[in-house]
């Protein structure tokens, strides 16, 4: 009886703990009615994000529930086990398909409902500092809603990153050219002629307007647009759940001031929610997909900053310089690994500005070789005097590390100056020399101030320095050889019949010789 009684009470413990057990398992395999409905058919209005999100978080913990280790190895091919995670699958499924095609239809209404109201893009007469605070805001609706996204199936962020690229794009885009064409439109300034080393007379042009309303304009264009596209790029990263060091630091923008609208628009007020990831190799994965991102959400948008380049180089060839300079110390300011497609668009906007001020260049260069086609020019070549007001000029528009640009221009412009002057010098060798003295001399006269302050014309005021004083000592030669010419022939005469005469017939010679003089 007591052997019974103990088998009996051992069965009873037994049951209860398996009771126990199997009550557990069961309520892992509980899909409350509240979370599958949410997941299957809920709606993503904002007033409903909360009930998305903790649906979200329940899936993640139910499928990780149901793996190895956080699943006693026994029960993993438990048939109720295996029909169950597929049961979330499937859920899971359905609501990573429901949620990204809501989010891409989403981003495209957001797009559209501004791009259709004007008042958002700069008009006639008005210019309009793009504003994405409000869009900003609408999206950080749905970072956290993302960020499950991730957990759930990574690979849906692919699409969806591309369709919020495709549609911001657009945005932007349109913000550029309308900003670009305004900010020409309302810029008064008038174009200066582009032939500054050509002509029959005078000392060089004279009456050139003020330009520096079209270098403004271009700085304007990028202190409104460098440093929102910095900050679009780092939304995007935070956003679409990039595992990147930060782009911009908190609260600091490169070479520009945030509006007071646009802060902290980085800040989405969520976390990581795979914070034990291991996050380093990750990094520079990331990185590269990143700036891949980057390039379709602000590709296109570089030809409205090309545009106004082009228009300023219309009007004044020397605004370049200033441009340059400008450009310059943008990219200065931007990190190499952050926001890498505006570090590519600044470096292409300085190659651009340099290629239209090699234009410059190269016609100033063509302007003074058509010189030497005058084969009968007397006195001061008209490039001399005009090169020095051009020196002059540019100077005025050196800013930061446009010194470098100036410089090459004025060694391609001397060279040049100095081989036609030879050129034309010896279509009359009679008066070469001449026409060289009159030449160097007033190029030193005209760079006499700007020599003494930049070292590249320095250098070239002591090269012209160098051939004054060799053309001034041919010159100097010619002339005694010229007024004592016969002197010359009757001691080189004398000379000669050193080597023929006898030593007797040198004392009659010496003889002649007094007689004669």
């Amino acid at each position: 009886i007591e052997t019974r009684n103990n088998k009996l009470e051992m069965q009873s413990v037994n049951n209860k703990s398996l009771i126990e057990e199997l009550d557990r398992l069961l309520e892992r395999l509980r899909v409350p009615s509240e979370y599958a409905a949410c997941l299957t058919g809920g709606s993503f209005d904002e007033a409903r994000m909360l009930q998305n999100v903790e649906a979200c978080e329940w899936l993640t913990g139910a499928l990780r529930g149901l793996e190895v280790p956080n699943l006693d190895p026994i029960y993993a091919n438990m048939r109720a086990v295996r029909e169950k995670r597929a049961e979330l699958e499937k859920l899971k499924t359905t609501f990573v398909r429901r949620a990204s095609e809501f989010l891409r239809n989403y981003f495209a209404s957001l797009v559209d409902f501004m791009i259709s109201d004007k008042s958002y893009f700069s008009q006639r007469g008005q210019l309009k500092r793009p504003d994405h605070a409000d869009l900003r805001y609408k999206c950080r609706t749905y970072a956290r809603l993302l960020q499950h996204l991730k957990s759930l199936d990574k690979k849906c962020l692919g699409t969806l990153r591309k369709a919020y690229c495709s549609s911001l794009n657009l945005l932007l885009r349109r913000e550029a050219r309308e900003f670009a064409n305004e900010l020409r439109a309302s810029t008064k300034a008038s174009r200066n002629p582009s032939v500054w080393l050509e002509g029959s007379s005078g000392s060089g042009h004279s009456g050139h307007s003020d330009t520096s309303p079209v270098s403004d304009a271009y700085a304007k264009m990028l202190t409104i647009f460098i440093p929102l596209l910095v900050d679009e790029s780092s939304f995007f990263a935070h956003f679409m759940c990039f595992e990147v060091p930060t782009l911009v630091p908190p609260g600091n923008v490169p070479n520009g001031n945030r509006s007071d609208d646009d802060t902290n628009d980085d800040d989405l007020g969520i976390m990581d929610i795979d914070e034990n990831d291991s996050k380093a190799d990750k990094n520079s994965a990331d990185l590269a997909t990143l700036n891949e991102a980057l390039q379709e959400l602000l590709n296109g948008i570089q030809e409205d900053f090309y545009a106004v380049v082009d228009w300023a180089y219309k009007i004044d060839p020397l605004r370049c310089i200033s441009m340059h300079g400008i450009t310059e110390r943008y990219l200065s300011g931007q990190k190499a690994d952050a926001a890498g497609f505006v570090r590519l668009l600044l470096g292409d906007l300085e190659s651009r500005i340099s290629m239209q001020f090699g234009r410059f260049v190269d016609e100033a260069c063509h302007q003074i070789e058509r010189n030497e086609r005058n084969v009968r020019q007397m006195g001061v070549l008209s490039y001399i005097p005009r090169f020095a007001t051009l020196a002059t000029r540019m100077e005025q528009y050196i800013q930061g590390q446009s010194r470098d640009l100036v410089d090459q221009a004025y060694t391609k412009f001397v060279s040049i100056m100095f081989v036609t002057l030879e050129k034309i010098a010896q279509t009359d060798p009679k008066y070469a020399d001449i026409f060289l003295l009159e030449n160097y001399a007033a190029f030193q006269n005209s760079l006499y101030d700007l020599a003494n302050v930049v070292p590249t014309l320095a250098k070239f005021y002591h090269q012209a320095s160098e051939a004054y004083e060799q053309a001034c000592t041919r010159h100097i030669s010619m002339i005694i050889y010229y007024q004592f010419e016969r002197l010359f022939q009757f001691a080189r005469k004398i000379e000669d019949l050193m080597y023929t005469i006898t030593p007797e017939e040198v004392s009659k010679l010496l003889i002649i010789i007094i007689l004669v003089s």
